[in-house]
């Protein structure tokens, strides 16, 4: 959720309460106000009933009732009585239906006669009124805070111009590339802060990422040299007529232990390459042409233990990534089915529009298949597998938002791996 929408949302969380409050008072007020004016109006009548009643005489009495509103009767009981006002309906006459009315009851003295006076004025046309009144202030309260929003919504767009802005060029930042951002000035304090921080965050990035890559290739060249080195006297040592059978097996192991080691050490620097995201240039990639090449490279590799490699391919689809990755990525699933499949079994490469899958046969996991892409997890019946290939993979397809799988179908005993594009 944007910013400008949370805070709409808090704005709204916050006035309509205050609206609904507010319109029940204002309504509250109005027809209070409403009561009070008719009261004040039926007791203005009734002072102006008692004055005609002092000045005509007890037999001119009829003459007062010219008001269809007004009531007076001979009272049945010779006491006078306060006002007292009630609400209640009658039957307009006129308009022949149930009508509110606000009703005034009072008694008066005209020498030894005693009147019952009634008055009543109909709320109808002043309930209208006010209900007329509530929905024009009802509308003017939501034009307001409709305003209210409009104008927040621009004003904030406005003041949150420069953090678009960062947003954008931080979007657009290669910490591979030397050039440095320049971040927008503003005269919030907030955002000068924050373009600030991130001015002095990319340039430790920007260096530790160069440190980094310095290391990398230093630490390639300085640890293969000697590898190599010895590796290569070995080969002349073991040509030597004077060594005995159990010197020669000793150097083979130590030859071994030394191809594992820089096995392991060109792994780890690529490991480490991948995640510094050092393999910057991506070209379009032909699936089916890059495997079908593949297959045919390690077709001798799976014949020496009597595996078939099965294809079905199909037109794959073409993705932008990085060559180099892309044949590091499928070349260790190959490799590792051929590695670990049964002798003398078929290995099945299949690819679809959306997905790369092979097959191989071999007996479970010794370890759970949570673990399999875990750095240095490995078989113990091969104790020159580096452990790092399937890392390698999970690596590479986490960059290029690719998934892995693995499932072990027990009733035909098959591994099966399966890149999702």
């Amino acid at each position: 959720m944007k910013l400008i929408h949370k805070t709409t949302r808090y704005l709204l969380l916050v006035t309509l309460p205050i609206a609904l409050a507010g319109t029940f008072l204002l309504d509250y007020l109005i027809h209070q106000t409403i009561h009070n004016e008719v009261d004040e109006l039926l007791i203005s009548e009734l002072k102006q009933v008692k004055e005609n009643l002092d000045r005509h005489p007890p037999d001119a009495r009829g003459l007062l009732n010219w008001d269809h509103n007004l009531q007076i009767t001979y009272a049945t009981k010779s006491r006078t009585q306060s006002p007292v006002f009630t609400d209640t309906t009658l039957v307009d006459s006129i308009e022949n239906k149930v009508v509110p009315v606000r009703m005034l009851r009072a008694t008066h003295a005209v020498g030894s006669h005693y009147y019952a006076i009634r008055l009543h004025q109909p709320y109808l046309e002043f309930n209208e009124i006010a209900h007329i009144l509530s929905i024009g202030i009802v509308i003017c309260f939501v034009a307001l805070v409709a305003l209210l929003l409009l104008i927040e919504t621009l004003i904030f767009r406005r003041i949150l111009q420069p953090f678009y802005v960062i947003i954008q060029q931080l979007k657009k930042y290669r910490i591979d590339q030397s050039e440095s951002l320049t971040f927008p000035t503003s005269d919030v304090d907030e955002f000068t802060l924050l373009s600030q921080s991130l001015d002095e965050m990319t340039q430790r990035a920007a260096h530790q990422y160069s440190q980094q890559k310095q290391f990398t290739d230093n630490a390639s060249h300085e640890l293969q040299t000697p590898l190599s080195i010895l590796s290569f006297d070995l080969d002349l040592l073991q040509q030597s007529d004077r060594l005995s059978e159990a010197d020669l097996q000793r150097i083979q192991r130590s030859q071994k232990t030394i191809k594992r080691l820089s096995s392991m050490n060109q792994a780890l620097l690529l490991l480490t390459k991948i995640d510094n995201h050092q393999f910057i240039r991506s070209e379009p990639i032909s699936i089916s042409e890059l495997i079908n090449k593949l297959i045919d490279n390690y077709g001798d590799y799976a014949a020496n233990k009597g595996i078939t490699l099965e294809r079905l391919i199909k037109e794959g689809p073409t993705i932008s990534m990085n060559r180099q990755l892309a044949f590091i990525l499928f070349s260790n699933l190959i490799k590792n089915a051929i590695r670990h499949g049964r002798p003398n079994s078929s290995i099945l490469v299949q690819i679809s529009t959306n997905s790369f899958s092979i097959t191989n046969e071999g007996e479970p996991l010794p370890f759970s298949k949570e673990e399999l892409f875990h750095r240095f997890v490995r078989n113990q019946a091969l104790p020159h597998s580096t452990g790092l290939g399937l890392a390698i993979v999970k690596e590479i397809a986490n960059q290029y938002g690719m998934s892995v799988q693995y499932t072990y179908a027990s009733l035909i005993r098959r591994h099966i791996f399966e890149v999702t594009f």
